[in-house]
């Protein structure tokens, strides 16, 4: 098995808002450069991106752009910025967030993309799934409705390929809130190595016990940490997976940037925050 590299991201926010002295535009134009750069520094196999391009959906404040004025920045992302990401990275999966309730129909019409997916990569199965399914379409505003993981498709999509390792993608998974199937699945199954999502704007591992201790391990974000109200806690950045003869390494990569808060610039230069390795199972 070759060496393969694949990048995660997650919580981009192409909106009306801006952070840390950075305007929203060049803070998503300065993601997909990352992007690239990352593929000059080595190149990846694959981008999964797990959601939360937008504000689209939003219930608070000035509420979200898609139902007030019909304007989508999903789909402004997706037109601005996935030829070069493309270009940088051959293949793509694109699964919505909680602030992208489109339809499965709509959804497809403005990424190209499907809610739910799939991709065998590096010998290993990255099942996509669309934890926020419920309730699409709302024709109010909305942050979404957790539905959790869909055990018929992992079930079905492992099922297409046997014997293979599996890694499960969400933008979120809520230990609490899943079924007891997923979780006895998740515990039962030793092809699930681990769990990857986003949504909470941390970088980090944790263990959950329904789970049975497996790790999920969050992707970051690329706007507004998690760990507020200090930045460098969670940095920008992107999550990097390898997957060698022996199993995967993963570590979450903050990107150079720089931090403005409360009048105080700081430079943050390209470093790891967390970093974990599984071996495959005999």
């Amino acid at each position: 098995m070759k060496r393969t590299r694949i990048l995660l991201a997650s919580d981009i926010h192409l909106c009306h808002l801006d952070w840390y002295g950075t305007k929203n535009d060049d803070q998503v134009a300065k993601f997909v450069s990352d992007v690239e750069e990352e593929c000059r520094r080595e190149p990846a196999d694959a981008l999964l991106l797990l959601g939360d391009y937008s504000l689209d959906h939003w219930a608070w404040n000035i509420k979200g752009c898609w139902l007030n004025e019909g304007i989508s920045n999903t789909q402004r992302f997706v037109q601005s910025y996935m030829s070069r990401l493309r270009s940088a990275v051959g293949e793509i999966r694109m699964i919505p967030g909680n602030h992208e309730q489109y339809g499965h129909k709509l959804w497809q019409e403005q990424t190209g993309f499907l809610r739910q997916d799939h991709l065998l990569c590096g010998g290993v199965l990255f099942v996509l799934l669309d934890s926020f399914g419920a309730d699409l379409d709302p024709d109010h505003h909305s942050d979404g409705t957790y539905c959790g993981a869909d055990v018929t498709y992992i079930r079905e999509t492992m099922a297409q390929y046997p014997d293979v390792p599996v890694i499960l993608c969400a933008h979120h998974f809520e230990p609490q809130k899943e079924s007891e199937k997923f979780c006895e699945l998740v515990r039962s199954e030793s092809r699930i190595l681990c769990l990857f999502s986003g949504h909470v704007h941390r970088s980090g591992v944790h263990y959950p016990e329904r789970f049975g201790g497996k790790p999920v391990a969050w992707t970051g974000h690329y706007s507004y940490s998690g760990e507020r109200p200090d930045p460098l806690l969670c940095g920008r950045g992107i999550r990097e997976v390898t997957v060698t003869e022996e199993g995967i390494e993963s570590r979450y990569i903050v990107e150079e940037n720089d931090y403005t808060v409360e009048e105080k610039t700081v430079h943050l230069s390209r470093t790891v925050q967390d970093e974990f390795t599984l071996r495959f199972p005999e």
